[in-house]
């Protein structure tokens, strides 16, 4: 997709309303490039603690950030391993990388050692939408803490739907079975990862 079509996309106006919700501090229910998800403004204390209320997550778990480009990774990771940007490049699914130090975000997204979790997204409707809010976006699954991931918007809780503040009709029509979670990797100061999720 070339730059300035996104607005001849049917998706345009939807991601302009997610776009203004989230700027106003909003919980926005969306497809991700992965599954349904929820996020909000990952620098904002007071909608991190929103997203984990209407989830039910305790927040000593912090949920991952999504982030459109490499300018806005490197703003918000102070050490990206050579070996990270290469795994991003070259992994032919979506990958989830847990860094050993983030900076600039709301502090519920830091684990107890100050790691930080990132997604690089390459979907068109979420890079329009984080690059469109100017920061990352906090995501996390759209389900309820404890059951099961939705394979699809049908299967998400009516309680998250409820609770968002705006839903997006994007993707909605999916059949079940299209969306599978992230690979995950975490690295540590000394520049090794391991596999926590194929």
């Amino acid at each position: 997709m070339g730059r300035g079509s996104a607005k001849h996309e049917a998706w345009f106006d939807d991601a302009k309303q997610a776009v203004a919700t989230l700027k106003q501090g909003g919980i926005l229910l969306h497809a991700t490039d992965t599954v349904w998800g929820l996020a909000c403004d990952a620098t904002s204390n007071d909608a991190v603690e929103r997203l984990n209320a209407l989830k039910m997550r305790h927040p000593v778990h912090p949920v991952l950030t999504l982030m459109a480009d490499d300018g806005m990774l490197q703003r918000y990771v102070p050490n990206i391993p050579e070996v990270a940007w290469q795994l991003m490049d070259e992994s032919d699914r979506p990958t989830t990388i847990v860094y050993p130090e983030g900076r600039n975000v709301s502090t519920q997204l830091l684990g107890s050692n100050g790691s930080l979790a990132v997604r690089r997204v390459e979907d068109p409707y979420c890079v329009f939408v984080i690059r469109g809010l100017g920061k990352p976006i906090a995501s996390t699954s759209a389900n309820l803490t404890g059951q099961p991931t939705p394979s699809c918007f049908r299967e998400v809780p009516q309680a998250l739907i409820d609770g968002a503040d705006h839903v997006s009709m994007h993707r909605q029509q999916e059949a079940p079975g299209n969306a599978t979670p992230s690979m995950m990797v975490a690295f540590d100061e000394q520049e090794r990862f391991t596999l926590i999720r194929r």
